[in-house]
């Protein structure tokens, strides 16, 4: 197929217009990973404008708090 040799994206028409996008599988999960980590980001800098921010050391000692109380459960 085309989009995969070339991996390039190849743009399905209908009337002259755009109507559906044909990517290989890997471009596809490049994007989704991409997308997402937009998306991370984007909540990132909002949780810093308004203020929601802790230290690092902090943070870190949530987060093993957190599976420590974890694995008490799963033992």
């Amino acid at each position: 197929m085309q989009c995969r040799e070339s991996k390039n994206v190849v743009i399905i028409t209908v009337n002259g217009r755009g109507d559906t996008a044909v990517l290989g599988l890997q471009q596809y999960n490049q994007m989704k990973s991409e997308l997402e980590l937009l998306r991370t980001l984007a909540e990132a800098d909002e949780d810093v404008k308004s203020g929601r921010v802790a230290s690092m050391q902090d943070s870190f000692d949530q987060v093993r708090a957190s599976l420590l109380a974890r694995k008490k459960f799963d033992v």
